[in-house]
């Protein structure tokens, strides 16, 4: 549950690449009739130089009490229209019964090796890249790059591999329809989007997102800004039940 969260509560931060633009972002999700999480992110483009995405999450309610858990993740770097080269990707997650960190650093965007610490133990390892799978990033920049061509084309369609330090997974987006949608929240015209993961091997991920049961979003844009915002995430199917994630506030810094 947590990776899925994780992946699309920092999907559409924000932005308008020709402006130095950051959108602070609230969502909530629930699973069946239980609530799940809450999450908070900052994601920033920069003057068509820089890229920063943080995001922070926490279970709650029966979630909250059977799996506490809470966790940060960041990853910053550059990119223009062109090209995006993460410099470094970390995570700090803590569990009833682990506290966990990892960091993947790059090196003129590929990615060199991988520190990792479990409860106060850590190690430092190489990481063996696969050319077949071309320059891949981790999967936050890969949405900064999904972002960025939303807000550039108005398009979705989007298929790209990403690297954790271990193991490739593939995105694979599609644009569906522009279609009214209405949350206790935000309602408008929105971009309706299919989304995919799957291991680079073609099996599940690992979590409850199967490669064979596709998440649902649906994006608008600020009023004030014109940034694609994340206002909906529908998955129908998973072993709990339907899980919906919905944005209840966006903060715009300048």
């Amino acid at each position: 549950m947590k990776r899925l969260i994780v992946f699309f509560s920092v999907f559409f931060g924000l932005l308008n690449s020709a402006q130095a633009l950051q959108i602070k972002h609230f969502m909530k999700t629930s699973i069946g009739v239980f609530d799940a999480c809450e999450q908070t992110l900052i994601y920033g483009f920069f003057n068509n130089k820089d890229y920063d995405v943080k995001t922070t999450m926490s279970t709650t309610g029966v979630f909250g009490t059977l799996y506490p858990f809470s966790a940060m993740y960041h990853a910053v770097g550059t990119y223009n229209k062109d090209k995006f080269q993460p410099q470094d990707y970390f995570s700090k997650t803590k569990s009833f019964t682990h506290k966990r960190t990892k960091e993947l650093v790059y090196e003129n965007g590929i990615p060199q090796y991988r520190i990792s610490t479990k409860n106060e133990k850590t190690r430092r390892d190489a990481v063996t890249l696969d050319e077949k799978y071309g320059q891949s990033a981790d999967l936050l920049s890969v949405f900064g790059m999904l972002i960025e061509q939303v807000n550039r084309t108005g398009s979705c369609d989007f298929e790209r591999y990403s690297f954790n330090g271990k193991r490739y997974t593939l995105s694979k987006v599609k644009t569906l329809e522009k279609e009214k949608i209405k949350t206790d929240f935000f309602a408008g015209k929105a971009l309706k989007c299919q989304y995919y993961l799957e291991n680079a091997d073609g099996g599940d991920a690992g979590f409850m997102l199967s490669k064979d049961e596709p998440a649902y979003f649906w994006a608008l844009k600020d009023s004030k800004t014109g940034a694609y915002f994340l206002a909906r995430i529908v998955v129908e199917n998973t072993p709990f039940g339907k899980l919906e994630s919905v944005t209840t506030k966006i903060e715009v810094i300048k």
